[in-house]
C-alpha cells in the first residue's frame, strides 16, 4: 500500500508540473518593461533602449472572451551588441510536446506579422505562424519534442499579445512511473485520489505499481 501511495503522489505531482499554463495579460498590472522581467514563469525579455515592451488597455473579444488588456512587444527582437541580451520577446518552459497557443494580432491595421517560435535558444527557429493585422486572433502551433524553453517573438514589426498558453499533449505529464513488470490482472485498481476502486473504472489508473490508461 506504501508503494501504492508513493506512485500516485509522484504521478500527481509531475501531472501537476505538466498542466496547461495560460498568462491572460487582461490580468496583469499595465506597465513598460525595459528590463528582463519573469512573472508567473513567463518571462518577457526587454532592454532598455530600443528593446521596450508594454502592456496597456485595449478592448478586444475573442471566441466570447473579453480582454482588457495587450502586451505589445512594438517591433521585431531586439538584440543587444555585445552582450546578446534579447528584447522584444516572451519565453517560458515547456515539458515535452505540446500545443501553443496565443490569442495575437499585427500592431499594423493593414500589414500581417510573422511569428517565430524556438525552442531552447531565441535562433532555433521550428516553425512560424502568420499573425493578421486588426482583430487578434487565436494561433496554434506544435511542439514536438523534449522539455525545453520556448521562445515567441516577432520576425519583424510589434505584435499584440492578448494572451499566451501551452498544454501538454501525448503521455508527457506521466512517462516513466513503472517499478513493477509482473501483470496481475487481478490485482486492486486505485484512482490518483488513492481510492480503491472497480477494475471497470475508467481513466488515469494505478494497478500493478503502475499508470493504467482505461
Amino acid at each position: 500500500m506504501k508503494k501504492i501511495f508513493t506512485l500516485i503522489a509522484a504521478a500527481m505531482m509531475v501531472a501537476g508540473a505538466n498542466a496547461q499554463k495560460e498568462w491572460n495579460f487582461s490580468n496583469w498590472t499595465a506597465k513598460t518593461f525595459t528590463a528582463t522581467e519573469t512573472i508567473e514563469n513567463l518571462t518577457v525579455h526587454a532592454l532598455a533602449t530600443g528593446g521596450n515592451v508594454t502592456i496597456d488597455g485595449n478592448n478586444k473579444t475573442v471566441d466570447g472572451v473579453k480582454y482588457t488588456q495587450r502586451l505589445k512587444t512594438g517591433g521585431g527582437i531586439a538584440i543587444e551588441e555585445g552582450t546578446g541580451n534579447i528584447g522584444r520577446a516572451l519565453s517560458f518552459n515547456v515539458p515535452g510536446n505540446c500545443t501553443i497557443t496565443v490569442i495575437a494580432c499585427s500592431s499594423n491595421s493593414t500589414d500581417a506579422r510573422v511569428l517565430n517560435y524556438a525552442s531552447s535558444t531565441h535562433d532555433n527557429i521550428f516553425t512560424t505562424g502568420d499573425v493578421p493585422p486588426g482583430t487578434p486572433v487565436k494561433i496554434n502551433a506544435t511542439y514536438t519534442g523534449a522539455a525545453t524553453t520556448i521562445y515567441l517573438y516577432s520576425a519583424g514589426g510589434g505584435i499584440n499579445f492578448y494572451d499566451v498558453a501551452f498544454t501538454p499533449t501525448g503521455d508527457t505529464a506521466i512517462d516513466g512511473i513503472t517499478t513493477n513488470n509482473t501483470v496481475n490482472e487481478n490485482a486492486p485498481v486505485y484512482n490518483l485520489a488513492g481510492q480503491r476502486v472497480s477494475k471497470d473504472a475508467k481513466g488515469i489508473l494505478i494497478q500493478n505499481g503502475r499508470k493504467v490508461i482505461k
